[in-house]
């Protein structure tokens, strides 16, 4: 029997970490949803294979992306995953537990441990920062904010309590440097984008300490400094990816002020 649970997804050329992800929970939810933004690979039929709804839907940033895919669930409860990650066997079996009786109606959601977990022990990423994370949710009782460009494509909380369940989800996040860097200058610039709309001024001041203080939160309290030269590479670019964030909104603000005054006079 199916449990009243929608999974959805949202992809763009991901034939390789997709069908994974999809093995863990193909057969027990009662729905599967992806949403694509123009895949040219074999994502499409990867995703149909495994009975999932594909949907394509224009990029609009991640915030606004799994946004959508939410609101096209059938069900209340729905479970928000990456085509990078997969579901343990602990917890799986702690997710089907959690729909055995009715959830409580007081409950908003669970959160799950989410690790780093590469497909071949050999790689040398292998140390990252555990955290936990709200995936599993009431869509009554949590949303996703549909901002543009925004990437807090994080559940938002509105009312009731959020419970832990046992169990990892596993992150199968990096499959090359160049990967990371082509993601990171997307991200950075969606950001950008973001915070110019919102008005954010960034000072001279912060650009300036925006690198090195990333630089060491990666490198030390991340824990890249345990995966050798992979890591410093990876602490070089997520923090070079926080400093163009800062410094593409500067440039835009920039860029505005100068569109303006050198605009039509009045006289």
């Amino acid at each position: 029997m199916k449990l009243p649970l929608s999974v959805y997804y949202i992809t763009q050329d991901e034939e390789l970490r997709l069908p994974e992800s999809l093995a863990k929970v193909t057969g027990w939810v009662d729905e599967i949803i992806v949403v694509d933004s123009g895949s040219t690979d074999r994502t499409r039929e990867i995703a149909e294979g495994a009975g999932a709804r594909f949907v394509y839907n224009d990029w609009q940033g991640f915030a606004s992306q799994k946004a959508y895919a939410a609101s096209l669930c059938r069900n209340d409860w729905a479970l928000d995953l990456d085509a990078d990650e997969v579901l343990s066997d602990e917890l799986v079996r702690n997710i089907k537990a959690v729909f055995v009786q009715p959830v409580p109606e007081d409950v908003a959601g669970f959160r799950m441990r989410w690790v780093l977990s590469q497909p071949n022990p050999a790689h040398p990423f292998k140390h990252d920062k555990t955290k936990k994370i709200l995936r599993l949710y009431n869509r009554k009782k949590a949303v996703i904010e549909a901002e543009k460009d925004s990437n807090n494509d994080r559940p938002q909380v509105r009312e009731g309590r959020v419970l832990d369940l046992k169990g990892d989800v596993l992150h199968r996040t990096l499959v090359s440097l160049e990967q990371m860097e082509r993601k990171y200058c997307q991200l950075s610039t969606e950001q950008a984008r973001f915070l110019a709309a919102k008005g954010r001024r960034i000072s001279s001041g912060r650009l300036f300490a925006e690198f090195p203080l990333k630089f060491l939160k990666y490198y030390l309290i991340h824990r890249q400094i345990l995966n050798g030269w992979f890591g410093l590479s990876v602490a070089i670019t997520a923090a070079n990816r926080n400093f163009m964030r800062l410094a593409k909104a500067k440039e835009l603000q920039m860029l505005a002020e100068l569109e303006m005054d050198s605009g039509p006079k009045r006289f």
